[in-house]
């Protein structure tokens, strides 16, 4: 019984440690995330600015 509560410790205790792991392969997953949504929000006013540029220069462009 003894030898069975210390193999269940061990384990509950590895589980913990993945769960950490885990958590925290989670974090930089999510943090990945938020810096592609910027980087993507730069680039979208990057190209919205460049077309605004052009239709000034050129407002013939313009959509009708």
């Amino acid at each position: 019984v003894a030898q069975r509560n210390i193999d269940k410790s061990a384990t509950v205790k590895a589980l913990r440690e993945e769960i950490k792991v885990k958590d925290v392969e989670i974090a930089c997953l999510n943090q990945e995330k938020d810096m592609e949504q910027k980087n993507n929000g730069i680039l979208i006013n990057m190209v919205e600015e460049i077309g605004d540029n052009v239709l000034q220069e050129r407002p013939h462009l313009e959509p009708k």
